[in-house]
């Protein structure tokens, strides 16, 4: 018994020698130690604790860049685009190989968060020299994306065009470039920039390929290229989320070629019920005016009367929500409740690029903000989850701005649009007028026999007042002018 005892003693002494010798471990390693092994949301707190300890800058440099890899291999990716950023602000910057691996990060996370200009302020106000290399088409991106959304186009364009080839932001700096050039009616070297974005641009970018080539088509209008802008609205299909907005586009340049029976079988999509509920009060009055080109008097006053009849209530509306909702995040409130704001701008609003993206990033940020409620109620995660929720209050405010202006140009283009209808409803009576004494009399209504032809596996099936999903986009419209000369 004594000799057990002894031994014990001596194990003992052993085990308190180890102790002794082996020194005791950081934060930061015991953090590091629980990322390796997985355990990402106990490393998360441990190297909150590294941060707040006073190790160093250096120490403190890497523990958010960690923090900001293990936020995100939890999804939380609002928290790890704010950890990145932290490395920036951190006093260190001597650790190029963080820096590099942070601003690669983060780059990536604030693209996905539509925050990637916020990066780019803190990335400008870096000192000279202290951006690796390997990432300056990063960072080049992230600072333009800055400029840009401040409006100082100059700046913006000076590093969008720094961002190289070879970099995953080619195809969205060069589409950012393409913006600027239509910002100052540089409409051919805004097509040389869409160009180069739908030739940059893949799979995985398909939403930023279809606006590109979408703007691509609108610049070589607006440069007086006519011919070609038809072209690239044809190779549009009706999957493009733009369809709509295409079809009602291509029309006026093949109004410049007098292509009438495409523009006018366009529209007749447009205007079908399938769009009732949408803004396209545009396409009543471009109707009108091919049928004033063609003399065609009684279905332009039939078109003009349905304008007026959808749209005169629907500006009221517009004009009463204008006066009602009195700030940006009022805007959003009415959009978001689905009241408050007209079905008609909610479905336009819908189809637009920029609301539908800030409306995902919105929910990204919701599901982050229940995750970490569920992680705990820790100091670090309350203080993380706060952060979220000011992110979302920020979000929903952008995106109530955004949904302010795009209400106040749509109201805009529906007074002009009135204005406009208006002046054609003269234009009938001068016409008529024209018509009776050119040829003694108004002309007898006549029934066209018009010979159509179809392309190989197509059937024509003549229009008889009724619309199917599945003909929508592919009608035309065979008609003879009325006009005397």
């Amino acid at each position: 018994m004594r000799r057990l005892f002894l031994a014990l003693i001596a194990v003992s002494s052993v085990a308190l020698a180890e102790r002794r010798t082996t020194p005791l471990q950081s934060p930061f390693e015991l953090a590091k130690a629980q990322y390796e092994r997985g355990r990402y949301a106990r490393s998360i707190e441990l190297f909150g604790q590294a941060i707040a300890s006073n190790e160093g800058a250096s120490v403190r440099t890497q523990a958010y860049y960690y923090q900001g890899l293990a936020m995100l291999e939890l999804g939380l990716y609002y928290s790890s685009f704010t950890a990145f950023q932290n490395v920036f602000q951190s006093g260190d910057t001597s650790n190029k190989a963080i820096y590099e691996k942070a601003i690669r990060n983060a780059v990536s996370v604030g693209d996905r968060l539509d925050m990637v200009d916020r990066l780019g302020k803190s990335l400008e106000a870096l000192p000279s020299g202290v951006i690796p290399p390997s990432v300056n088409s990063h960072a080049h991106y992230a600072i333009g994306a800055h400029y840009f959304n401040s409006g100082d186009d100059k700046k913006a364009a000076a590093n969008l065009k720094s961002v190289g080839p070879e970099s995953p932001y080619h195809a969205k700096a060069s589409f950012l470039l393409g913006v600027i050039s239509t910002r100052s009616r540089s409409y051919s070297e805004a097509m040389t920039y869409f160009d180069r974005a739908v030739q940059s641009s893949g799979r995985e970018k398909s939403a930023l390929r279809e606006l590109a080539r979408l703007n691509l088509a609108r610049s070589a209008y607006s440069a007086g290229q006519v011919e070609k802008s038809i072209e690239l609205y044809s190779q549009f299909t009706s999957a493009s989320p733009h369809w709509l907005t295409i079809l009602l586009e291509a029309s006026w340049p093949l109004l410049r070629v007098n292509d009438t029976t495409v523009s006018l079988g366009n529209l007749h999509t447009v205007l079908s019920p399938f769009y009732q509920e949408d803004l396209v009060g545009e396409g009543y009055v471009l109707r009108a005016t091919i049928l004033f080109s063609l003399c065609k008097y009684e279905e332009m006053r039939q078109t003009l009367a349905q304008f007026f009849a959808i749209y005169d209530p629907l500006l009221r509306s517009m004009q009463a929500e204008s006066n009602s909702l009195g700030n940006d995040y009022a805007y959003y409130e009415a959009f978001s409740s689905g009241k408050g704001l007209n079905k008609a701008f909610a479905n336009t609003a819908r189809r637009d690029e920029g609301v539908s993206k800030l409306t995902k990033v919105i929910e990204l940020l919701r599901r982050e903000r229940r995750e970490l409620a569920a992680m705990g109620r820790g100091d670090g995660l309350s203080r993380m989850g706060k952060a979220v929720e000011e992110a979302i209050v920020s979000v929903q405010r952008e995106l109530g701005k955004d949904l302010r202006k795009l209400h106040a140009r749509k109201l805009k283009e529906l007074v002009a649009q009135r204005e406009q209808a208006n002046y054609l409803k003269v234009e009938i009576v001068t016409g008529e007028k024209e018509l009776i004494e050119g040829q003694k009399g108004l002309p007898a209504k006549r029934v066209v026999d018009v010979e159509t032809s179809v392309g190989e596996n197509y059937h024509f099936w003549p229009y008889i007042g009724e619309y199917w999903e599945d003909e929508l986009g592919a009608y035309v419209y065979t008609t003879e002018s009325s006009c005397v000369n």
